[in-house]
């Protein structure tokens, strides 16, 4: 394998990463303005859920371009990253993203979808609304958070 594949590979590895840390952010963001519309606007709060759903594309996107890359880089270079314990935290933060992020994110969502499209309207001091709100809150903050971890690890590489 030439060096100019192993660096397009890691340019589309790069891409996929962003864009899941990316799309990550901007569901935050998108959840935040939907929970304050959703007992105010209905109209704006529907806009806002179906871009929440449309977001999940993205985060499976990106995950398909990570790990198409990233065996394509192991391929090449398995002997140097492989044996080095920043790449092996790197992996098991990656799995955490995975389950994190395409598990407890899409069991969220549905459980959400569940919960608007049974009621018209959903008190603001509803127990249910709270608890969906600090439950979505948190598992995306621990996504952008293992983000994080996982560039400062590509970044630093210690041994």
């Amino acid at each position: 394998m030439s060096i100019t594949f192993y660096n397009a590979a890691l340019v589309l590895h790069i891409v996929g990463i962003t864009l899941m840390a990316g799309t990550a952010f901007i569901d935050f963001i998108t959840f935040r303005a939907f929970s304050k519309t959703y007992t105010m606007d209905m109209t704006k709060a529907m806009v806002l859920e179906n871009h929440l759903y449309k977001l999940q594309r993205f985060l499976g996107i990106g995950m398909l371009l990570i790990l198409i890359s990233g065996i394509t880089m192991m391929a090449k270079l398995h002997d140097v990253w492989g044996a080095q314990l920043w790449f092996r935290i790197k992996m098991g933060v990656l799995l955490l993203v995975i389950i994190n992020g395409l598990g407890l994110r899409r069991v969220l969502g549905k459980k959400l979808q569940k919960m608007t499209t049974g009621q018209s309207n959903i008190a603001v001091t509803d127990e249910r609304w709270n608890s969906m709100k600090r439950k979505f809150t948190a598992v995306q903050l621990i996504q952008i958070m293992l983000f994080v971890i996982i560039y400062t690890l590509s970044v630093f590489k210690f041994n």
